[in-house]
């Protein structure tokens, strides 16, 4: 798993450690804050000293998809933060995810009735956003890096042909912001592996904590449901509140 570490050096300069975390090697580049959102970032660190009034607005909108820091708060500095290791980086990364995981964590309980509402009303009106905006409440809960839902959809009939309207499987993907696509014959063959682990109960079915796999399965209605991840930890906090919320969805 790559890791992409950012440290803001000033209004128009971000330094970024990419982390190997199988190699355990760090390379190192300078780029153009511009490309902040458009690069594959997991932890995005700014020092409170710094004349970085141009850059608030993308702070903000990019906390929504992983964390921002001020580094301060970790204690740490932009001389130091280039000099880490892998180990170092791997520390920092756990501690700064940790915090703002947690935080989405609480944010989702305080909202869950209300998004369980909105959830409900999508699925009947707008299966694909549905599942773009399932993706996100999993991503920011679980703070993946990498996350897709395989899922069923709809192929729609062609009347004129005497067509009629089919089940295929279709994924939902990414790494910051989800692509919705048709899934590829190792998609199908995933979801015929897991058949029989669908139920209208949310359960993890597999979770490796040292390389941060995670495979859940649930079934909405007669729609399977794979979700399938990388992430940094996984709590009882993280499963009650998925719980909840698939409960939620899953009573009429």
């Amino acid at each position: 798993m790559d890791l992409n570490i950012g440290f803001v050096k000033s209004e128009s300069q971000f330094h970024m450690l990419k982390l190997d975390t199988d190699a355990q090697e760090v390379s190192s580049n300078i780029l153009d804050t511009i490309q902040i959102k458009e690069t594959e970032l997991n932890l995005l660190f700014y020092s409170e000293g710094q004349e970085l009034d141009g850059l608030n607005s993308t702070f903000n909108e990019e906390n929504k998809f992983y964390p921002v820091f001020n580094a301060d708060s970790l204690g740490i500095k932009l001389d130091e933060f280039e000099n880490f290791q892998a180990n170092d980086l791997l520390n920092l990364y756990s501690k700064a995810t940790t915090r703002w995981i947690l935080n989405n964590n609480i944010q989702t309980i305080e909202q869950l009735y209300t998004l369980v509402t909105y959830f409900k009303d999508l699925w009947q009106n707008d299966r694909n956003n549905f599942f773009e905006e399932l993706w996100y409440i999993l991503k920011t809960n679980l703070g993946t890096t990498e996350l897709s839902l395989i899922f069923h959809d709809l192929i729609e009939g062609n009347e004129e042909k005497n067509e009629k309207a089919a089940l295929k499987y279709s994924v939902c993907r990414g790494k910051k912001s989800p692509e919705i696509f048709d899934a590829k014959e190792s998609e199908n063959k995933v979801m015929e592996e897991y058949k029989n682990e669908f139920s209208e109960q949310f359960q993890v079915t597999e979770y490796n904590s040292n390389k941060g796999q995670f495979v859940a399965t649930i079934r909405i209605g007669l729609s399977p449901i794979l979700v399938m991840a990388k992430i940094p930890q996984l709590n009882q906090l993280q499963q009650s509140i998925l719980i909840g919320l698939f409960t939620g969805l899953t009573n009429k």
